[in-house]
């Protein structure tokens, strides 16, 4: 799986940044620590359309024209697509959440927050919303399963959880990665991730490695790795018929592994070395979207999936 790599580009002021894509993959769409939402026709757009959502942006999510960011005023907020319009606040935190995302229908979103808290919300009705309670320190990352029937989190007290939607408790916990006091000295943002259509296995970041749980028993049933990676795993992405995994780590190198043969089939390094905090795999499967720590947005063009 050759990967064509293009040179990045200029997005954001120097910060944390996320990546998606629209549906149709049609547009790119990245968030900065300058509080704007930038969309992107293709990498080559030299005049992105900017929508300034807040004083800092911590995490984009798009789905069905919805556009959802997590933002500096402990607010959740959804705005129209493409067109940017305020479409009001989804839900509300004691402090900043630090991260977004939809459901694969996108009928709900889920946010964790600083406050140790994670939400589930309807999002054709905001006053439907789900609370989980029980970790002791900021939520780094959330993602629901493709059944909804249930919420993986990672925090900085050290676990990952998997939640029952419904019952609003705890099937699965594992302590797994370093603890830290928050997100901005935690060593990873263990973006955790479940696999696409069957949900069967959940991706998480451990140290240089990717762990996958099994969703039946709630087993550790592989670990992916490769020389390559010196520093610890960030972000990890699903390509989108399941067959295939991409991460980004701190100090910039991005790798592609073939899941069931656990084999690592492209290896790239970051141009300048920054850290890859978002990534997001196009709807076709041809390409990936990366942002770094340095505001940067970066393409590469996978040949063959």
């Amino acid at each position: 799986m050759p990967c064509e790599r293009k040179p990045m580009r200029y997005g954001h002021s120097e910060g944390h940044t996320d990546v998606c894509f629209d549906d149709e993959g049609k547009c790119i769409v990245t968030c900065g620590s300058d509080g704007d939402v930038r969309i992107w026709e293709s990498l080559d757009d030299d005049d992105p359309k900017s929508i300034n959502v807040g004083e800092k942006v911590y995490s984009v999510a798009l789905k069905n024209g919805k556009l959802v960011t997590a933002v500096s005023n402990n607010t959740v907020q959804i705005h129209t697509f493409p067109e940017g319009d305020p479409d009001g606040i989804l839900t509300r935190f004691t402090t900043n959440a630090n991260h977004v995302t939809f459901n694969s229908s996108g009928s709900r979103v889920a946010a964790g927050s600083s406050d140790f808290i994670v939400k589930i919300v309807e999002v054709v009705d905001s006053s439907q919303q789900k609370t989980l309670r029980g970790h002791d320190a900021p939520i780094l990352s959330v993602a629901l399963d493709p059944s909804d029937e249930f919420l993986a989190s990672s925090s900085c007290d050290g676990s990952v959880t998997v939640w029952s939607i419904e019952s609003q408790t705890q099937v699965a916990q594992w302590k797994i990665i370093q603890k830290s006091s928050d997100v901005s000295n935690a060593k990873s943002l263990c973006r955790l991730a479940w696999q696409p259509h069957s949900g069967k296995l959940l991706a998480v970041p451990v140290d240089l490695t990717v762990q996958l749980y099994d969703k039946n028993t709630w087993t550790h049933v592989s670990t992916l790795s490769d020389d390559l990676i010196t520093q610890v795993v960030n972000v990890v992405v699903w390509s989108p018929c399941g067959k295939f995994l991409a991460a980004g780590t701190v100090g910039g190198n991005l790798l592609i592994w073939d899941v069931e043969a656990k084999l690592c089939i492209e290896r790239q390094k970051h141009e300048k070395g920054f850290t890859v905090c978002g990534m997001a795999w196009h709807p076709s499967g041809v390409r990936i979207a990366y942002t770094d720590t340095e505001g940067c947005l970066g393409h590469s063009a996978v040949v063959s999936t």
